[in-house]
C-alpha cells in the first residue's frame, strides 16, 4: 500500500515554530538503475538488463512492481532530445502492435509502461522534447504474477522490442525487455512515523538556500524478506515539482511563505527526488529490518520569510530486483 509522509510546520509572529509530521508508510515499488549503452545512432536499450530480477509474488492490481529509467543523454547525447516520432507498443515484445498505455509482457500476472515526462504513452505520433528520464514500469495486472521470461513470444531467442520510437533509420529508438522475472513471498514495510521540528527565529535565517531547525530521523523498513537481489526506496514529492533540491512542494493549507521543508541524508546532502537510493544493508540471505538515518530542515526559499505555517508531503516507495 502507499501512503504519505506529510511534513507541516507553523510559523508564529517572531519566532519560528514548526511542527513537522511525518507518515511512513508501507509503499509499492520504486526505480531500478539502468544498464546498457547506447547505439549510434539508432538507441537500443535493454530496460532492466538481461539478468534476473525479483518481484513481490502477491500484490493489489496496478502496483508498480519495478522501474527502470533511461536518460535523455543515453538516447541522444544530449541533456533533451526534441523530435517527432511514430511510437509503437508491442505486446508481448514484437507481437501485436497496441494502444496502451499498458502492454501485456510475456511474464503472466506483469504489463508495461512508458512514462515520459510524467505523461503515460500511447501510440501514434508524438511531437516533443524529452527534458527528463523515461521510466518503464513493470505493472501488476491482477492475474497472479508467475516466474518467467520477459523475452517476447514471437521470437524468443532475440529481445523483440516492447517500445519502437521512429521516423525510419537512423532515427529509431527501441526499448527492449529481456530480463527473467522470478516472484518472492512477502515485502518490506515502512511504518508511520511523526517528526517534529524544533522552533526558529525567521531572523536566523541568512539567504536564500539557507538551512535552520535540523532535526535527525530515521526511515525504518521493517519485515524484509529474503532472496531479492536489490531493495531500493524512493522519496517521491506530491505536488508541483520544485527547483530547489530535497525541498518538498507546499501544501495547499500552507500560509508562510519564503521557505519550505528539506529533506537531506545523514550527512546534510538534500536528496533527490524520484530517484532510487539503495538499501545497501540489507542481506539478501536473511532479510530483517533496517533504519536508514535522514534529517529534515527549514530552507528558506524566498527573499524573506514570513509567519504562517508550512506543509508538505511525499511518498516513500519500495522497489526490488
Amino acid at each position: 500500500m502507499n501512503r504519505f509522509l506529510s511534513i507541516a510546520a507553523s510559523i508564529v509572529k517572531s519566532s519560528v515554530t514548526r511542527v513537522a509530521c511525518a507518515r511512513w508508510a508501507r509503499s509499492g515499488l520504486a526505480a531500478v538503475g539502468l544498464m546498457a549503452a547506447i547505439s549510434s545512432p539508432a538507441f537500443a536499450q535493454y530496460v532492466f538488463g538481461q539478468g534476473t530480477i525479483k518481484v513481490p509474488a502477491t500484490v493489489a492490481p496496478g502496483t508498480i512492481v519495478a522501474r527502470d529509467y533511461v536518460t535523455p543523454q543515453q538516447i541522444c547525447r544530449a541533456a533533451q532530445c526534441t523530435g517527432s516520432w511514430d511510437v509503437q507498443l508491442w505486446q508481448f515484445g514484437g507481437s501485436t502492435s497496441v494502444r496502451g498505455p499498458d502492454v501485456l509482457t510475456s511474464v503472466t500476472g506483469l504489463s508495461t509502461r512508458m512514462i515520459l515526462n510524467g505523461q503515460p504513452v500511447v501510440a501514434g505520433m508524438l511531437k516533443t522534447t524529452i527534458v527528463s528520464p523515461i521510466e518503464i514500469q513493470l505493472v501488476a495486472n491482477g492475474t497472479a504474477i508467475q516466474p518467467g521470461s520477459l523475452k517476447g513470444l514471437i521470437a524468443p531467442n532475440m529481445s523483440p522490442a516492447y517500445f519502437t520510437f521512429s521516423l525510419g533509420q537512423p532515427n529509431q529508438y527501441q526499448f527492449f525487455l529481456a530480463a527473467t522475472v522470478q516472484v518472492i513471498n512477502g515485502t518490506c514495510s515502512v511504518p508511520n512515523q511523526t517528526v517534529t521540528l524544533p522552533a526558529v527565529s525567521p531572523t536566523n535565517f541568512g539567504g536564500v538556500g539557507s538551512v535552520q531547525g535540523t532535526q535527525s530521523f530515521n526511515i525504518n523498513f521493517t519485515g524484509c524478506p529474503p532472496g531479492y537481489n536489490r531493495v531500493g526506496y524512493s522519496l517521491i514529492p506530491v505536488g508541483s515539482e520544485t527547483t530547489v533540491p530535497g525541498a518538498l512542494p507546499l501544501s495547499a493549507d500552507s500560509t508562510a511563505t519564503g521557505v519550505r521543508i528539506r529533506v537531506a541524508n545523514s550527512l546534510g546532502t538534500a536528496v533527490t527526488f524520484n530517484t532510487s537510493y539503495q538499501l545497501t544493508a540489507y542481506n539478501q540471505s536473511t532479510g530483517g529490518s533496517y533504519s536508514v538515518p535522514h534529517r529534515a530542515s527549514y530552507v528558506q526559499t524566498g527573499t524573506s520569510v514570513t509567519p504562517g505555517s508550512v506543509s508538505g508531503s511525499m511518498q516513500v516507495l519500495l522497489d526490488y530486483q
